[in-house]
């Protein structure tokens, strides 16, 4: 009978030494990492609805982990497999398994800021969105003009022009073009005013009209108290069926500006020269901020009817075609005074 005790006193501590060596196997394979000596900082782009076996395999190709399975087996154990989040994750120094785990269960991806600022276009906005590598320009401005696109988001113009509301953004990659469009249109349906399109139809002007007075307004004038002054302006020319003659229109139909508005620019036909066309541009030249999209909506009671740059940012109003030529004669002065 002691024999049988001692053997089985002999069997119980072997148990025990496999299972500690087992438990020690599996805490090495958890916090061990790579040699940091030839490590240049990696990263790693989980796809959405990814897989744990698609995410363990990202693991072990991009060469981040070299234990992947203890990876896998720490999922499994704290039943996390749902709780991982898709993104790009930067990996600067080598981790363990458990420090991968610990990341992906957070989410701690890699996070791009985007800032549209009023008076941007679709171009501006697609280079920022290419410079931080998001997506191609080509792809965005695809995205922008796509009729399935357009329609999904009810925007009733040719592209998302006007409507990608000015704000900073926040994206994660892997993020389409599409969704970079919608996230922004959604922003714009959620500040504008509750009852912008029954104050556009009480004006005489549809939703799409105001956004693109606001984007001339925006335009025009960075001076905030200038921008309802700006839009009693294009409001009291429309009504007395006089061209716009706004240079930034002009501007938005040459398709290689190069800061200078020419004779030749503004004799060229086309649907946004205001100079040549009375009327409103088929669509907006930018994305008008809120508060050009406010003076839309509600422009001053001044009966001007011509406005010009004082050179400093901004403008002398008038009410006569005499007197706006006077002050159009003493902005020319100051160029030719800074100049000398």
């Amino acid at each position: 009978m002691n024999r049988d005790a001692g053997r089985s006193r002999r069997v119980g501590r072997g148990v025990a030494l496999a299972v500690l060596a087992v438990t020690l196997l599996s805490v090495f394979f958890l916090f061990d990492t790579h040699p940091a000596k030839n490590w240049e900082g990696k990263l790693m782009l989980v796809p959405k609805g990814s897989p744990l076996p698609e995410v363990v395999g990202i693991l072990r190709d991009e060469g981040i982990l070299p234990h992947p399975i203890a990876f896998r087996a720490l999922v499994l154990i704290t039943f996390s497999g749902r709780r991982l989040h898709y993104g790009e994750y930067a990996f600067p120094t080598p981790p363990s398994a458990f420090e991968a785990w610990r990341r992906l269960v957070r989410g701690d991806v890699i996070k791009y800021e985007i800032t549209v600022p009023p008076g941007a276009n679709l171009y501006d906005v697609a280079g920022q969105i290419a410079g931080k590598k998001l997506a191609k320009a080509e792809a965005f401005l695809d995205a922008a003009v796509s009729p399935a696109v357009l329609r999904r988001l009810e925007i009733p113009g040719e592209s998302a022009e006007g409507y990608l509301f000015p704000d900073s953004y926040v994206f994660v990659k892997p993020v389409t073009p599409e969704e970079i469009v919608e996230f922004m249109v959604r922003q714009f349906r959620r500040k504008l005013p509750p009852d912008a399109e029954m104050r556009a139809g009480e004006a005489g002007f549809s939703l799409h009209q105001v956004v693109t007075i606001a984007s001339i307004i925006e335009k025009e004038t960075g001076v905030e108290r200038e921008k309802p002054i700006v839009s009693a302006v294009i409001r009291r020319r429309l009504a007395l069926g006089m061209p716009l003659q706004m240079d930034p229109t002009v501007i938005y139909g040459v398709k290689r500006f190069d800061g200078t508005v020419t004779r030749e620019d503004l004799r060229a036909a086309g649907p946004y020269n205001t100079y040549r066309n009375r009327g409103l541009p088929p669509g907006p030249i930018a994305n008008p901020g809120p508060a050009a999209l406010d003076a839309a909506l509600n422009p001053s009671k001044e009966d001007y009817l011509y406005f010009v740059s004082r050179n400093d940012g901004s403008h002398t109003f008038s009410r006569t075609l005499p007197e706006h030529n006077r002050a159009v004669e003493r902005f020319r002065r100051s160029v030719r005074e800074e100049e000398g």
